[in-house]
């Protein structure tokens, strides 16, 4: 670009454009909405305070909000995860006038006005739903055995109501029951009759739907810490229509178990970033014995477990990683990565008092912009472990036939980076993302700070127009390489 110093180190970086490595769907970067928000619950305190559950009571989730809708439409199309810990204590009534308090082995209470609030709001912006169901302590029979009743009721009403649920999924981080619900005797065996009782609820009340699980969270550093998922898969593997797994790469100082404890530092570490792989690997190894040709979805993630890190999750530093797993599990062939949460704490997209977008919207607007559904085989030369590639075909109407989109990140402190994709032709078009610092709440792309007007409406996303297959990244950022004209033969 013109006006900058000359680079100080050059990588050549190769994407394999003859045919794709992967296909994602429409729907790859969804997002989620808390139950716990979506009841009026106790949800994360976004100044820091908390424990292993939320601690601030918050109103019912207003999905009615004209900024909020503008905002969310900009990022669609994608499947609306309604889900999280509370999922699991929420009873369901939606009669005429709902029970105040929640009943026995229950905390909260779904009514029909929440519901519709959901329902309205995926239909007004074309999207699709996944609904955690409570598989907890409240629904199981004196056997332990989970019975379809409360779900029953729900269920009728969503194929009553035509709301566009395509997912439903039983039990939220099921691998947590012993910890959280003190349930000894539930285990693999248990939860795979489970999941027959619901997907015969599903025949009745949802044809054609999916039924998920097991939803099995992920600790940095520690994996499934109860070995769950090994050891349901041989068992009850076959029961899903779905498999999804949960992973979170830090924890926030919420937390009182941190296996790797958030900093602004922390998810800039390559080995960090790359410990994605061996959980990923072990998911999919599983699934594919035991679940094959099942879609695997990352069902819920961010930045830092338990709300969020302030100061890091809502800024700069982690757009980062946000870019780097969104590439690493698209290559892999994950169908859907579903990002916690759409507001909310600290590691939601948009703020949830002033509705004002937080950077890894701006990535996320940016990557449904200009990343298509086709996914490259891209690839660094050994001995660049701070340099990260990913490509695709790139999104509709970017370009002419065999239009091809880089995802580049420059995880150096201290040297610019020329990445250069010797293989491809053309002009380019070039989307920087940067920031005054890693804790800055703003982004700019291409030195313009990006906002959102008054009524939610994303500025233009202006490019910067190259003369060849090259960006230059300065230290600490991020980009888009367009390249319209490429004529990759997997993109035509």
């Amino acid at each position: 670009m013109s006006g900058d110093p000359p680079p100080t180190w050059k990588v050549a970086l190769t994407v394999d454009t003859a045919s794709a490595a992967a296909t994602v769907d429409a729907h790859f970067l969804s997002i989620a909405v808390d139950t716990a928000q979506v009841v009026g619950g106790l949800f994360w305190d976004p100044r820091g305070s908390g424990s292993m559950a939320g601690n601030v009571k918050v109103p019912p989730y207003d999905f009615s909000r004209a900024r909020l809708r503008k905002l969310a439409s900009a990022l669609a199309p994608f499947t609306l995860r309604i889900g999280g810990t509370a999922a699991d204590e929420t009873f369901y009534d939606l009669s005429d006038s709902p029970r105040a308090k929640a009943p026995a082995h229950y905390k909260y209470v779904l009514t029909r006005k929440q519901w519709d609030g959901v329902g309205d709001f995926a239909a007004a912006l074309g999207l699709r739903l996944m609904f955690t169901l409570n598989a907890g302590p409240g629904p199981r029979d004196s056997a332990g055995k989970w019975t379809a009743e409360q779900a029953r009721t729900l269920l009728a009403y969503t194929r009553k109501r035509g709301y566009p649920v395509d997912v439903w999924e039983l039990g939220n981080e099921v691998n947590g029951y012993l910890l959280f619900y003190k349930m000894t005797s539930f285990d693999g065996a248990t939860y795979g009759q489970d999941l027959k009782t619901a997907q015969g609820l599903l025949a009745v009340e949802a044809p054609g739907a999916r039924l998920a699980g097991p939803s099995c969270a992920y600790w940095p550093g520690v994996g499934d810490f109860h070995g769950f998922y090994k050891s349901f898969m041989p068992v009850g593997g076959k029961e899903l229509g779905l498999v999804t797994w949960h992973y979170y790469p830090q924890q926030s100082i919420r937390c009182p178990v941190k296996s790797r404890p958030a900093s602004a530092e922390t998810m800039l570490d390559p080995g960090n970033l790359d410990e994605l792989h061996k959980w990923a690997d072990e998911v999919e190894g599983l699934a594919s014995k035991h679940a094959p040709g099942v879609d695997i979805w990352l069902g819920e993630t961010g930045n830092a477990q338990c709300g969020g890190e302030p100061g890091v999750s809502d800024a700069f530093a982690g757009c980062f990683w946000w870019l780097d797993q969104l590439g690493a599990l698209a290559r892999r062939g994950h169908k859907r990565v579903i990002r916690q949460n759409l507001s909310g704490s600290n590691y939601g997209l948009i703020d949830e008092v002033t509705l004002a977008p937080k950077p890894d919207y701006w990535v996320s607007l940016l990557w449904r912009k200009l990343m298509g559904q086709k996914v490259l085989a891209a690839t660094v030369p050994a001995g660049h472990r701070l340099v990260r590639v990913y490509a695709h075909c790139a999104g509709a109407k970017m370009g002419k036939a065999g239009a091809v989109t880089a995802a580049l990140i420059n995880l150096d402190a201290k040297r610019t980076v020329r990445m250069e994709l010797p293989g491809l032709t053309g002009p380019s078009r070039r989307y920087l993302l940067s920031a005054d610092s890693l804790s800055s709440g703003a982004i700019k792309l291409n030195g313009a700070t990006l906002k959102a007007a008054a009524d939610g409406t994303a500025p233009q996303l202006v490019s910067a127009e190259g003369d060849g297959p090259y960006m230059d990244l300065p230290p600490r950022t991020l980009g888009f390489l367009l390249l319209p004209e490429a004529g990759a033969a997997a993109c035509k």
